[in-house]
């Protein structure tokens, strides 16, 4: 049993409750945020800046989260180059001209591999006849080029 009651009950209803202005008595108080990562353009401006002029860590430093990079080991796995059959249509002659294709008659032949794409892609139409070797192929690629008289054979690693 207390002798006198606690102080907050004459605080109650007083908005700050004793505490002064806005916001103190909260733990961080009002320093905005931790680290040098969070608001610096409330109450750390004066950090930034001189950091920026030291040129800290280098000229083109910024102050503030950046998001989150994947490790590079697994970008590799799973980066796949694609290209669309609009989009060969369009460049194969290009890519004759440079021997990353053949030609014979009327048919195109190309290994994507050379080119360093792994997929084909069934966007747009083609045109041409063109025999492609490539080691992933959409389902509506495969139909688009068969229906213009190509082909595409799968490559397996071996």
């Amino acid at each position: 049993m207390r002798k006198y009651p606690k102080r907050i009950r004459k605080m109650r209803g007083s908005r700050v409750c004793g505490y002064g202005r806005v916001g103190q008595h909260r733990k961080t108080g009002q320093r905005a945020g931790r680290g040098t990562t969070t608001q610096w353009n409330k109450s750390m401006y004066s950090y930034y800046l001189k950091q920026k002029e030291l040129g800290f860590p280098d000229p083109n430093w910024k102050l503030g989260a950046r998001g989150f990079k994947r490790p590079q080991d697994m970008v590799r796995i799973y980066k796949t180059n694609a290209i669309n059959i609009k989009d060969l249509d369009i460049k194969i002659d290009d890519l004759v001209q440079k021997k990353k294709a053949t030609k014979s008659g009327n048919t195109y032949s190309i290994n994507l591999n050379d080119i360093n794409i792994q997929k084909i892609l069934g966007r747009g139409e083609i045109q041409k006849k063109i025999n492609i070797h490539v080691k992933k192929a959409s389902k509506q690629a495969i139909e688009k080029v068969q229906a213009a008289g190509g082909k595409i054979i799968i490559l397996t690693e071996a």
